[in-house]
């Protein structure tokens, strides 16, 4: 299933491709990958910067019925190595050569698998644990784009900006959000605070996407919205309900998103006042205890991955007769609306009580002199785990430690901080807990 052939502009710095001149480079470039061998059904690798290339890479794909592999640009070709051999990709692009490589005898085959063709491939960001690399179908896809135009009111006149990395879901869902609208795509190389900002106005932007602690240093520079800004979603990781009064008090037109790299981003969507409570988008299924109970949650949807990668890029893998089980804690009301309360693996038991980190970390992110937080867990012999609260800002520990006695519960206090200059991230620009246990591990004795 092709992408519908609608005017779509796309702007990155001082280069704009608009309407016919867009549609003829996708088709020349259709036409060229056609004649370097690639074909329906095959996959190629390709680097996320320039941001631009890989753009029109994974349109022009589309158009010849193959696949498109996003991945981190700076990966070592050992780390590449790996992504072919668990995906089975035909092809790599390569940048400077402007062409495809082989990636072995695969790709001159004249029987190319799969029965089902995968449109797109995407990294989980590895937030929750080891990686994995789920496939979208050209159908999902675009059932993705469609689903998030309507229920953000995305349409031809929409101008979206996109500074999130396009090896991840959050960034590359935007560029079909685009195409399949014939909307404006102002596409930016990474985050910079300072750029989005001026080009927010610059362009007249109406919709905007981004991963809490970018919302955070866009208010630490004073950046205001711009007039035209009718949407600034919000996603990634738990907004804190701090983060989001102060967005929403600044002016910004907050969304608060829920989605998976495995349902090709956008499923859900709240309130800034209620982060933490979800409306489904219309096609959704989710199933779940009835609140107040919370449970992992299972859901399926149009935009739900083929499975996750393997050599044979089989469909299935990870799914459960047309379900994903995931870890994410959840009930719902009886009018349908998903509360969240984390992931499975946030709830520690501390001397018999069961303590959300996802709460504490909320709390710990509203106290005066801290800029950001995250709390993790590390074994205790008597009681079972302790909370160690890893933080930047102003506030030294002896003063956190100290607004912790006033306003937490016993089992709820961390029982030593570290501060830090900033937290350390993931390359889609979420918090790697894993790396900050790690650091607690290390800097405590563990």
């Amino acid at each position: 299933m092709q992408l519908p052939a609608l005017s779509f502009s796309l702007i990155a710095g001082e280069e704009t491709l608009t309407g016919e001149s867009l549609s003829d480079l996708l088709k020349a470039r259709a036409a060229e990958l056609r004649a370097q061998g690639v074909r329906e059904g095959q996959v190629v690798l390709v680097p996320d910067r320039p941001a631009c290339d890989l753009a029109i890479l994974a349109l022009a794909l589309n158009r010849i019925g193959a696949g498109i592999f996003p991945y981190r640009a700076d990966l070592t070709e050992a780390e590449r190595q790996v992504l072919t051999e668990m995906t089975g990709a035909e092809w790599s692009w390569e940048a400077h050569a402007q062409r495809p490589m082989p990636l072995g005898p695969q790709a001159h085959s004249s029987s190319p698998y799969p029965s089902t063709p995968v449109a797109l491939l995407i990294r989980t960001s590895g937030s929750g644990g080891q990686p994995k690399i789920a496939m979208h179908g050209p159908s999902g896809v675009i059932a993705a784009a469609r689903l998030s135009n309507a229920a953000l009111e995305a349409d031809d006149g929409t101008t979206w900006l996109c500074c999130l990395r396009l090896s991840h879901i959050a960034g590359a869902a935007i560029v079909y959000r685009a195409a399949v609208s014939g909307a404006r795509l102002v596409l930016h190389d990474g985050f910079d605070a300072e750029a989005v900002a001026a080009d927010l106005v610059r362009h007249q932007v109406t919709h905007l996407s981004l991963v809490p602690p970018m919302l955070a240093r866009l208010l630490e520079l004073g950046a205001n919205p711009a007039a035209s800004l009718r949407c600034a979603l919000v996603g990634g990781q738990a907004l804190s309900p701090e983060l989001a009064q102060r967005a929403s008090a600044a002016g910004w037109p907050i969304q608060v998103s829920y989605g998976l790299t495995e349902t090709c981003a956008l499923i859900a969507l709240a309130e800034p006042a209620d982060p933490d409570r979800f409306l489904p988008l219309p096609g959704v299924e989710l199933m779940a205890p009835a609140c107040p109970k919370a449970a992992p949650i299972a859901l399926r949807t149009p935009s739900l991955m083929l499975g996750y990668a393997n050599p044979k890029r089989q469909p299935g893998v990870g799914l459960d007769r047309g379900w994903l089980k995931i870890a994410d804690l959840g009930c719902l009301e009886p009018a349908g609306w998903l509360h969240l309360f984390g992931r499975a693996d946030d709830v520690c038991a501390i001397g018999g009580t069961n303590v959300s980190l996802r709460k504490v970390t909320h709390r710990l992110a509203a106290a005066s002199g801290v800029i950001e937080a995250e709390v993790v867990a590390l074994p205790d012999p008597v009681w079972g785990a302790r909370l160690i609260g890893v933080y930047s800002g102003a506030l030294d520990e002896e003063g956190l430690a100290r607004w912790c006695e006033r306003e937490l519960a016993g089992p709820e206090r961390p029982r030593a901080f570290i501060r830090l200059e900033g937290l350390p991230r993931l390359d889609s620009g979420k918090v790697d807990r894993q790396r900050i246990t790690q650091i607690a591990q290390r800097l405590l004795g563990h």
